[in-house]
């Protein structure tokens, strides 16, 4: 099987699987710039209000294909090659990892940078970098101290030991556990519901809520009525209205084009 990321749309959800089971789900040859090529092009299309990124059969991803980087060790530090592992967290749609097994190294990163983690039981995550001599990042050192605080991103770097699935949901860094053959199906259900919504107010919630985490809770609050009022001049809020007088379940327009470049600007404004 050729190793690459394969999408697929359910709805207006855009699924990207990680395909290399021959080398756990590992990222070989062009994958890693494939995924960052796919995730911006699922941003970029209106039709698609939320992804879901997932592995291949039992595994999310063990990382980079060590042989690669052992062979081209300037790979491992490429900030264009790994720009996809963090880029979940940067896009305006939002991402959902379904994390159907282990997440180590690289994996454990672009698991980290989704919006959401739903995992099977039989998910490991591991920051490796303590082991092998690497200071944590791509957002190990900042974003997991958002999603888990101090003491838990402390061990799970510093002991660069697996954290379980029971684990990883006590400490917050997952939002649900089930069974490993559920885990791609229960992201979809959480992704269908987020895609229901209104894909404006969505976009504005997670531009709000990383600029926030990025200026602190005194710049968060001043952003949010810049926010408001550029929703303000959509249809949204009189379809959402209509529909809760009507009894009926809305049916929000796709977000415009230019939406997300109002929404990061107001932010960068900041």
């Amino acid at each position: 099987m050729t190793a690459t990321i394969n999408p697929t749309d359910r709805g207006p959800v855009r699924i990207l699987s990680i395909t290399n089971p021959a080398k756990r789900n590992a990222f070989s040859g062009d994958m890693a710039p494939r995924l960052r090529d796919l995730l911006l092009e699922a941003d970029r299309d209106p039709a698609v209000r939320c992804i879901v990124v997932t592995g291949d059969r039992d595994m999310f991803s063990s990382g980079h294909d060590l042989q690669e980087v052992l062979e081209n060790p300037e790979t491992a530090g490429d900030s264009e090659a790994n720009a996809a592992f963090t880029l979940p967290a940067e896009l305006g749609t939002p991402v959902i990892g379904a994390v159907n097994g282990p997440a180590y190294a690289a994996g454990f990163i672009l698991a980290l940078n989704c919006d959401i983690r739903i995992t099977g039981d039989n998910a490991r995550f591991c920051a490796v970098g303590a082991r092998i001599g690497l200071v944590p990042v791509g957002g190990q050192l900042s974003r997991l101290l958002d999603v888990v605080g101090y003491p838990a991103a402390f061990k799970m770097l510093a002991s660069a030991a697996p954290v379980g699935a029971a684990e990883a949901l006590a400490s917050g860094f997952v939002s649900e556990v089930c069974a490993p053959d559920n885990t791609l199906d229960r992201a979809i259900a959480l992704a269908t519901e987020i895609s229901e919504v209104s894909p404006a107010v969505v976009r504005a919630i997670k531009t709000g809520l990383r600029a926030t985490l990025h200026n602190g809770l005194e710049a968060g609050a001043a952003l949010e009525p810049q926010l408001a009022a550029i929703v303000r001049d959509l249809p949204d809020g009189d379809e959402g209205v209509r529909s809760f007088l009507e009894k009926r379940p809305p049916r929000y327009p796709d977000a415009p084009s230019d939406l997300q470049d109002k929404l990061d600007k107001a932010g960068a404004c900041r």
